[in-house]
């Protein structure tokens, strides 16, 4: 590497600008912290949105709970009903559901494997 030779520029104006504008920024700032206040809230307020989510979360976790027992009892007593009432229509359905499973897989890896 060679060492080049720097010409000093005129940035003494520039400089000074600069300085100016740190100058303003920093009063507007010192201003700011003047007039407005910083609230912190108390550890009691934290506390009690903590226990509030937690209600809430427990809330929502109970009705979909409830949710998910309901739909599972009736697709667990419709595929009882349909093997022992109708056992026909049942072996028929199964057979639906795993030639459907076999395809969508089939489908998918393929897509996968072709990078689409």
């Amino acid at each position: 590497m060679t060492n080049r030779k720097v010409l000093p520029l005129e940035h003494e104006h520039q400089d000074e600008n600069d300085l100016a504008a740190i100058k303003e920024i920093e009063d507007g700032l010192n201003l700011l912290e003047k007039n407005v206040p910083v609230y912190t809230p108390d550890l009691q307020f934290f506390e009690q949105l903590v226990t509030d989510q937690k209600q809430i979360m427990k809330k929502k976790l109970m009705r979909d709970l409830a949710i998910f027992i309901v739909v599972a009892l009736l697709v667990v007593s419709s595929v009882l009903f349909m093997l022992y009432q109708l056992p026909v229509v049942f072996f028929i359905l199964q057979g639906i559901v795993t030639v459907f499973i076999i395809a969508y897989s089939t489908v998918s890896f393929v897509k996968q494997v072709n990078g689409t």
